[in-house]
C-alpha cells in the first residue's frame, strides 16, 4: 500500500514537472515592441515595422499548430491575443503615418 501511495505521488509529480515543459516546446518568438513614432518616422520605418510584424505572425502561425496540436486552448487564446494586439498596434502606426502624409 504504502509503495502505490509512493508512486502515485511520484507520478503526479513528474505529470506536474512534465506539463510547462511540454507547453514551453510550443512558445512563439516574443512580439516586436518597438514601432517607430508616426509623427517622425520615415517610409523605411514603417516598411521595417511591417516586415517585423509580418515575421512574427508567420512565426506564430507556426506556434499555434504546435500549441493546437497538444490541445492547450488557453495557450491558444493567448496566442491569439497577442497576435491580434500586436497587429492593432503596428495598424494604428500606420493609420498616424498615413494621416501625416495627407496633410
Amino acid at each position: 500500500m504504502r509503495r502505490t501511495i509512493t508512486c502515485s505521488i511520484f507520478a503526479t509529480i513528474v505529470g506536474l514537472c512534465a506539463g510547462p515543459c511540454l507547453a514551453d516546446s510550443c512558445n512563439g518568438p516574443p512580439a516586436p515592441t518597438n514601432f517607430p513614432e508616426p509623427t517622425t518616422a520615415t517610409e523605411q520605418d514603417i516598411l521595417a515595422a511591417q516586415q517585423s510584424v509580418k515575421q512574427y505572425l508567420n512565426d506564430m502561425e507556426s506556434a499555434l499548430k504546435c500549441i493546437d496540436a497538444k490541445h492547450n486552448n488557453v495557450a491558444h487564446d493567448s496566442a491569439v491575443d497577442d497576435m491580434q494586439k500586436t497587429a492593432a498596434k503596428f495598424n494604428s502606426v500606420l493609420r498616424a503615418f498615413k494621416a501625416r502624409q495627407k496633410a
